[in-house]
């Protein structure tokens, strides 16, 4: 009839091909998920009426829920800190300088080492004092990293470690005792200064345990590899920015005879870190190190 566009004729499968009933080879798209009347499809071809989509038509790809924040990747798997290493060193900056300058003025007096009888006093006094450098510290990097980058810890590395948190830490731990008993046979060090500070009694090795085992290890991880490392690394590669922190962090014990001891602690503390991207190994291994040392300290004297 004049006006009727030409029916086209149905469907024959070609010749030798089964017959039988049409399945669609694909299941409908939800309702919700069918191309809207008065568009097109993916392949030009018209929505049918009521916006069902063909038989056959592949399903679109999941949308984002709205307003949910993509899914942020480990801590230090990443080389993106959202700060670099000028906001590394201006926290390096502000969270030594204070020290450092107590410490000069120190030596201008002529302040000897420490001469005075190692009293439960003197142990208290200088775990408060400790407290209020790791205190500074930890503000310190918050300023030039959390509060620029995003208040969320886990950009320090507070995330949960993966499998290699059971073989990175004693393969870590064996790596700086080789390197500290090479070094012995080199340079025979003294022992490390704040091993005099506290009296062997009951009440100072606690205070010993506290500083060593706990604080130190937490605010010390928090501010050379969360801080200084992560920023270094999202500059320079986790190499490089390794090397650079555990330099620092040697530096910052102020004892020039076990640096290397201590740089080798800080490349080990940064691998783990690296491989298992949580901070949480880094000052499990620091803990797990303090605390052998301390025992060794309490055993042998």
């Amino acid at each position: 009839m004049p006006g009727r566009a030409p029916v086209p004729p149905p469907y024959a499968p070609p010749h030798g091909a089964p017959t039988g009933p049409a399945r669609p080879l694909a299941a409908p798209w939800p309702a919700e998920a069918a191309q809207p009347v008065g568009q097109g499809t993916a392949d030009g071809r018209p929505a049918q009426p009521g916006g069902t989509p063909r038989a056959g038509a592949l399903p679109p790809p999941p949308l984002a829920q709205a307003g949910a924040p993509p899914a942020p990747p480990p801590a230090a798997a990443d080389g993106r800190a959202g700060w670099g290493w000028g906001l590394s060193l201006a926290g390096l900056a502000v969270g030594f300088g204070p020290e450092a300058l107590l410490y000069a003025a120190a030596l201008g007096m002529g302040a000897s080492e420490s001469a005075d009888k190692v009293t439960l006093g003197s142990a208290v006094a200088l775990v408060v004092g400790s407290l209020i450098v790791y205190g500074w510290q930890t503000l310190a990097a918050w300023f030039f990293s959390l509060r620029v980058a995003g208040r969320r810890l886990a950009l320090w590395g507070f995330t949960t470690p993966n499998k290699a948190f059971f073989w990175t830490i004693p393969a870590g731990l064996a790596a700086v005792y080789v390197v500290g008993f090479l070094h012995d046979l080199v340079v025979h060090p003294r022992q490390q200064d704040i091993i005099g500070e506290f009296p062997r009694t009951t009440a100072g090795i606690v205070l010993f345990v506290f500083l060593a085992v706990v604080l130190a290890p937490l605010c010390e991880e928090i501010f050379f590899r969360g801080f200084l490392f992560r920023g270094f690394s999202s500059s320079w590669g986790w190499v490089t920015g390794a090397c650079v922190s555990a330099a620092v962090f040697g530096l910052a014990h102020l004892q020039l005879d076990i640096f290397v001891p201590l740089f080798a602690l800080g490349l080990a503390l940064a691998w783990v870190y690296k491989r298992t991207g949580s901070l949480w190994t880094s000052i499990a291994f620091h803990a797990l190190f303090n605390g052998l040392s301390v025992l060794a300290w309490v055993l042998t004297g």
